[in-house]
C-alpha cells in the first residue's frame, strides 16, 4: 500500500510521469519548499530516489528540513519511519549565489549518473528565473534522465508568464495560502481546477 503523505497527483487523476514537468506556484511564504518537501518525502517513503536541489539553502539545511518533516510524519501517523532507507534514496545539493543553467543542472546530473545516482524525482527549489528556455531545458532534461520534476515558483512571476508556462509544464499547482485554510488548486492537468485542502502546519494532505 502506498504512503500519500502529500496526496498532490491525486489532483490530476494519475501519477506523473517519467519526463514530465510540474510547476507549484504560490507567493513568498505561502508554503511552496513545505510542499515541494512533501512531494520528496511521498516518493521516497514509497520506496523512489530524489534529487533535491536548492537555489536558497545549503544541503544540511534541506537535511534538517526533511528531518523535521519525517517528524511531522510520525506525530500525524504514529507510523514508524525508516530513516536510512529515506536518506540513502535522498541526494541534496545547491547552487547558492549561483544562476542556475540549463548546462551546469545537466552536467550536475550527468556527473551523479557516473558515480553510480539514478533518479525517479527531481525537485528545485527557489528558481527565480524569466528565462523561460529554461523552463523547457528542465523539461528535456527530466526526459533524457527519466525523471519526474518538479520546481518552485513566485506568483508574481508566474502571473507574467503564465501562458508561456502553461504551453511547457504538464501540471502546474497554485498554492494559496492563510493562517487557518491552505489549499493547492490544479490549473493545469486533467482535473484542471480541482482543489486539495492541506494542513496548515504540516502541509500535507488534510485527509492523513
Amino acid at each position: 500500500m502506498e504512503n500519500n503523505i502529500s496526496s498532490l497527483w491525486i489532483l490530476e487523476g494519475k501519477k506523473p510521469e517519467r519526463g514530465s514537468l510540474g510547476l507549484l506556484v504560490g507567493e513568498r511564504g505561502a508554503g511552496k519548499s513545505a510542499c515541494l518537501t512533501n512531494i520528496g518525502i511521498e516518493k521516497l517513503l514509497n520506496g523512489h530516489s530524489v534529487l533535491h536541489v536548492s537555489l536558497e539553502d545549503m544541503p544540511d539545511q534541506v537535511s534538517n528540513y526533511y528531518e523535521l518533516k519525517m517528524q511531522e510524519i510520525v506525530k500525524a501517523t504514529g507510523e514508524t519511519v525508516n530513516k536510512g532507507e529515506i536518506e540513502s534514496n535522498r541526494t541534496i545539493f545547491s547552487y547558492l549565489n549561483q544562476t542556475l543553467s540549463a548546462e551546469k543542472l545537466r552536467s550536475s546530473v550527468e556527473n551523479l549518473k557516473e558515480s553510480g545516482y539514478t533518479f525517479d524525482l527531481m525537485l528545485l527549489d527557489g528558481l527565480q528565473t524569466e528565462d523561460v528556455d529554461l523552463f523547457q531545458s528542465i523539461k528535456d532534461i527530466a526526459t533524457e534522465y527519466g525523471m519526474e520534476v518538479w520546481l518552485t515558483y513566485p506568483m508574481s512571476r508566474y502571473l507574467s508568464l503564465k501562458d508561456k508556462l502553461k504551453d511547457i509544464c504538464d501540471s502546474i499547482l497554485v498554492l494559496y495560502g492563510q493562517k487557518d485554510e491552505v489549499y493547492v488548486v490544479l490549473e493545469k492537468g486533467e482535473n484542471e481546477g480541482r482543489r486539495l485542502e492541506l494542513d496548515p502546519i504540516t502541509f500535507f494532505a488534510r485527509s492523513l
